[in-house]
């Protein structure tokens, strides 16, 4: 029953086995063994719970919960707990949790696995190296993974992405190894089971799944990751603009189906560069699809919108956020690159999409604008209007004008330091604050430009701590390094970088220490180590800045209310592994004084 019942899921949400492997994190030959009646998971195993939570994401994302509804008879305006229970229920044709949970198979056992564990996921990971006889680089190289991330996951500064090849592959090697050196008995007492209950899939919850990462904050270590680590090669490969640059062929004002639109972006976006054009405006809540699945057009889409950011076209974009935050950093993902140049402002919309139509509207003000309003369900055979003539155009910038006054920021660059009127701040950054150092040491580096910067963040700061509490948490310096002249002076305001001495760090911690004595509202974390290398964060209520650490003239503001609240949650999750009392804090700096 549950085969029958999963293809015929599947066929009802248009979804294929490899858009659901994508979505729960499994190879896609997992999923076509469970359709082809070969592999049919436990109703209480965590294969199952990834399946169901992966099949609710896909028909979430797709705007089909609909149709998964009808099918599993669950109301649609249930919560998503509700909705998962009830396609439970459905795939494994009446199972009740309730009437398993008693039982002796591996859900209890979770439960029981909970009593004798550390409570962080580094404690659990340093704990199952050592079992494993793993250090950082030989671990990183059986992952074919970077060892400067095993460090930080060991430090508790990051997670891995659930469900992920890496966490997946993780807990595989780990366990194998354990299993290898015999260490059965001492990986049973740290998970408080009993050693016949021992199982990989067991292994792998007790790893992950008592701290497990709230959505919302693996959100937010994705999308910081994007600012960090931008995809390597995101913009090699694309073809010359002498060779793609399309004619403006006045003789075609209307394009059918996906191709048809493409054909209309390239046609627009040469009119764009050969114009030079000062503004354009975009907004389209369709799939983005259209762009991503053709690899020659989206090469064609890069290189053509990079020339027009060369060009200094100045690009106002309205995204289609009102979904996931998973689909938010894949959204943010897609246009990075071009964030960069500080040439883009993007908002999102405020007022709901309406899921029945979707809406494209592409305008280069008084030249030419793509326009299409179509069921959601037919964009593949959707109308797509090219307007050109005065009359239309100025129609469709107060169309758009409109729109934008019930849209906010999401994206936007900020050339200058500032705090937030209103709100506590968080500081997430690899070196010392400028505005913590004493003015002494400021003026001792001889340099004017840092000098100013200094005055104006020190201001700053200490205004911001008359009225709330700032949090930063910075990673000390490494001793060696400190002793070698290595640790950089950040950031950087002039051509030369500036190198602290030991005696000078020595006085920018003894001026934490006064700041901590003087300001309750003003609190220090020694983190272990910096979670992001290559980007400074300031967190708040209502803004996350982002700031390049190659480029600190340019910082970028994302101020969507969910993706605030999951930086912040981020941010304290960080904090509550590095909080220590006051006195304990002055000793600790005291001692790295001397």
């Amino acid at each position: 029953m549950f085969t029958v019942r999963l293809n015929e899921l599947l066929e009802g949400i248009d979804a294929t086995g490899a858009e659901i492997a994508k979505k729960v994190g499994f190879d896609r030959t997992n999923i076509s063994r469970m359709k082809s009646g070969k592999r049919v998971p436990s109703p209480d195993s965590v294969t199952a719970d990834k399946l169901i939570n992966g099949i609710y994401l896909f028909s979430d994302n797709k705007n089909n919960l609909g149709r998964l509804c009808d099918i599993v008879g669950s109301n649609p305006d249930a919560s998503a707990k509700e909705i998962k229970d009830a396609l439970k229920k459905w795939l494994y044709d009446g199972y009740v949790s309730e009437q398993l949970a008693e039982s002796n198979d591996i859900s209890s056992k979770k439960r029981r696995s909970k009593a004798g564990t550390s409570h962080h996921f580094s404690e659990r990971l340093n704990a199952s190296m050592l079992l494993a006889d793993l250090s950082n680089v030989r671990l990183s190289k059986l992952l074919h993974a970077d060892a400067s991330l095993i460090s930080r996951y060991r430090n508790g500064v990051r997670t891995p992405v659930s469900n992920s090849e890496l966490s997946l592959k993780l807990s595989s090697v780990l366990f194998d190894r354990i299993i290898k050196n015999q260490k059965e008995s001492e990986l049973c007492d740290l998970m408080g089971i009993p050693v016949s209950d021992l199982e990989e899939e067991l292994f792998s919850y007790w790893l992950y799944g008592i701290d497990e990462p709230e959505d919302n904050i693996r959100a937010a270590e994705n999308i910081l990751d994007f600012f960090d680590s931008p995809p390597s090669g995101s913009l090699s490969g694309l073809p010359s603009i002498d060779d793609i640059l399309a004619p403006d062929n006045k003789s075609t004002p209307v394009y059918y189906g996906i191709e048809g639109l493409r054909n209309a972006v390239l046609r627009f976006l040469s009119t764009a560069v050969k114009e030079r054009s000062e503004n354009m405006y975009l907004y389209s809540d369709m799939d983005q699809s259209w762009m991503t699945q053709d690899r020659t057009f989206l090469l064609k889409w890069a290189a053509l919108m990079l020339a027009c950011v060369k060009n200094e076209t100045h690009i106002n974009i309205i995204h289609n956020l009102d979904r996931s935050l998973e689909e938010m950093s894949d959204a943010i993902r897609s246009w990075l690159p071009l964030y960069m140049s500080g040439m883009i402002e993007s908002y999102s919309c405020r007022k709901q999409r309406n899921p029945r139509f979707s809406h494209t509207m592409f305008l280069i003000p008084g030249v030419a604008c793509i326009r299409s309003f179509q069921v959601s369900t037919a964009d593949s055979d959707a109308i797509y209007h090219y307007y050109t003539d005065v009359r239309s155009l100025d129609i469709i910038q107060k169309e758009y004008e409109a729109l934008l006054k019930s849209s906010s920021p999401l994206i936007h660059p900020l050339p200058k330091e500032s705090y937030p009127v209103v709100s506590d701040v968080i500081i997430i950054q690899n070196g010392l604050s400028l505005a913590t150092m004493p003015e002494e040491l400021a003026k001792s580096f001889g340099d004017t430009e840092l000098y100013e910067n200094w005055q104006i963040n020190n201001s700053l700061l200490l205004k911001k701590l008359e009225t709330d509490t700032l949090y930063e948490c910075i990673p000390l310096a490494d001793e060696e390094a400190l002793s070698a002249g290595k640790v950089a002076i950040t950031p950087f305001f002039s051509g030369t970088p500036h190198f602290y001495t030991a005696e000078q760090y020595s006085m920018h911690l003894k001026n934490i220490i006064a700041l901590s004595k003087e300001y309750e509202s003003y609190r220090f974390y020694p983190i272990p180590e910096t979670p992001f290398s290559n980007i400074d964060l300031l967190i708040s209520d209502n803004t996350t800045k982002i700031t390049p650490a190659s480029r600190q003239g340019l910082s970028f503001a994302l101020n969507h209310p969910s993706m605030c609240v999951a930086f912040k949650a981020y941010a304290k999750t960080l904090m509550e592994q590095s909080k220590t009392d006051r006195n304990s804090l002055r000793k600790m700096l005291e001692a790295r004084c001397l």
